[in-house]
């Protein structure tokens, strides 16, 4: 499936080999994204924005301004742009770490999207982390990583997890308690399956593994 993959700006190189564009891919840029994008070697498709995080440069391709007061954010506007343009896939790098409400925002994106039966994954050097609801899904392991899985809604029923150190079999899991924190991959890929909720699904490596794959 081609993905829509959007460049924010913290974006510092990572990840390269997953992010860069196949045939089909979509290249976003949200705002000061186009500045780490460009730095980083890649070729932005369209840059979205109201350029309040970057200096006012001449940007190649495709843009799309924005008004400075505005209520959605550019990682909103960047998603609904690549909507209208038939993808259900993304993958947004350069959003973790920084201003913890973007971090938050990005991830009730990453809600929304599960919602629509979409996909978005949050990347940066240490983490991928997306949103899941009810289903079943088959996990990769990604050598270094630790893979966590946390109740984003109140609670989350029927959680059954195998091919993991501590595996799940009809579990519950709350918002009130981390159970679902520092698991491990045991084979090529974990099996995930669960009833109701919605679940954050992280791959995070610890800062001394660098992050990478």
């Amino acid at each position: 499936m081609s993905r829509c993959i959007i460049i924010a700006p913290l974006y510092n190189g990572e990840e390269r080999e997953w992010l860069t564009p196949r045939a089909g891919d979509l290249l976003l840029c949200a705002d000061g994204g186009y500045a780490s994008a460009i730095r980083h070697g890649f070729r932005p498709d369209v840059t979205i924005g109201d350029f309040d995080s970057m200096p006012d440069v001449a940007v190649a391709g495709e843009v799309v301004r924005l008004p400075v007061h505005k209520d959605d954010t550019d990682m909103v506007v960047c998603l609904e742009e690549g909507r209208k343009r038939g993808y259900r896939e993304f993958i947004a790098a350069g959003c973790l770490g920084g201003r913890f409400d973007h971090t938050l925002s990005c991830l009730q994106c990453a809600e929304d999207c599960a919602a629509r039966g979409e996909s978005l994954w949050l990347c940066d050097a240490q983490n991928r982390v997306t949103v899941l609801h009810p289903g079943a899904y088959i996990i990769p392991a990604i050598p270094g990583r630790k893979l966590s899985l946390l109740a984003f809604t109140p609670q989350v029923t029927g959680v059954t997890l195998s091919g993991a150190l501590w595996p799940l079999q009809q579990a519950t899991l709350t918002s009130r308690y981390p159970l679902g924190c520092s698991n491990e991959f045991t084979a090529e890929a974990a099996q995930l399956s669960f009833r109701e909720g919605s679940l954050v699904l992280c791959c995070s490596a610890d800062a001394s593994a660098n992050g990478t794959a």
